[in-house]
């Protein structure tokens, strides 16, 4: 199952993953002003659909790095078996299914540590085992459907997963705030 996917990082390591075709960092990450990108599935490469989102992303990766500019790369994502998440099988679902796999009569501890829910240890581990319980499963990442439009990917094997990295567009990051993602897409676009 092949798909167009997007990532929003820094124009510089941009350049670099461009020219080495490989991600050198998965998620998860902290920006400024509290923003945080959670590795809620494991470790690995997440991607997603949709361009006025990744470009925020974009924004947030280069504002922390102190980048000017900001790159939105396009790829191939090519999956063998992934798992579907959406309204029918939900995120929670599946966290409830994979802690129960890993814990058994355990995982009702787990799950019910209320107290410290979004502690980052806690994400991460949840994600751990997340991942662990669906390559156990012979998945090979995930398509999370968050609604009719946009999707995210997680691609647990970039090496044979993602091919023919390119830059889709760029910008400076002032200039996202003037301007929708769109707009300076189609203007990169023109230019090229």
């Amino acid at each position: 199952m092949k798909r167009l996917a997007y990532r929003g990082i820094s124009f510089n390591e941009g350049q670099s993953v461009i020219a080495d075709q490989r991600y050198k960092r998965d998620e998860p990450r902290d920006f400024q002003n509290g923003i945080k990108a959670r590795s809620v599935f494991g470790s690995g490469i997440y991607l997603i659909n949709d361009i006025e989102l990744v470009s925020y992303y974009a924004f947030c990766h280069a504002e922390l790095e102190n980048d000017p500019l900001a790159m939105v790369l396009r790829q191939e994502l090519q999956f063998k078996n992934p798992f579907i998440l959406n309204y029918n099988f939900t995120e929670e679902r599946l966290r409830r299914k994979a802690l129960n796999w890993k814990y058994g009569k355990e995982a009702r501890r787990f799950i019910g540590l209320d107290d410290d829910q979004n502690s980052i240890e806690k994400i991460k581990k949840m994600g751990d085992v997340i991942k662990e319980y669906l390559i156990q499963a012979h998945y090979d990442g995930i398509i999370y459907h968050i609604n009719d439009e946009i999707i995210y990917y997680v691609s647990y094997f970039q090496d044979e997963q993602i091919q023919n990295i390119e830059c889709d567009f760029f910008f400076k990051l002032e200039d996202l705030t003037k301007h929708k993602a769109v707009s300076l897409r189609e203007d990169y676009k023109k230019a090229k």
